[in-house]
């Protein structure tokens, strides 16, 4: 189980990687909060929107899958960079 709450983590796992989708995303976080019954697909949608907002992260692109499912990559922001030694 990982010890960082969930918001902290993906701008974690964006820093990390330097660019991940929300699908991406949330398999990563299926598997290190197996017991947080708050992982969900629109659950996620809400912190990566509130991350936007606040300039941590920003959309890098977006696409649509074979299933027609909406797929959107995001990068960390050098504003996000700069407070990632919070995180660390």
């Amino acid at each position: 189980m990982n010890p960082l709450p969930v918001k902290f983590r993906i701008i974690q796992a964006i820093y990390q990687n330097k660019q991940l989708s929300n699908i991406e995303i949330l398999e990563i976080l299926k598997k290190e909060y197996p017991f947080d019954r708050s992982i969900r697909a629109n659950t996620l949608e809400q912190n990566l929107l509130s991350l936007k907002v606040v300039g941590i992260i920003e959309q890098k692109s977006a696409t649509v899958d074979l299933d027609d499912e909406l797929i959107i990559y995001y990068r960390i922001t050098d504003y996000g960079v700069s407070r990632m030694k919070y995180i660390k």
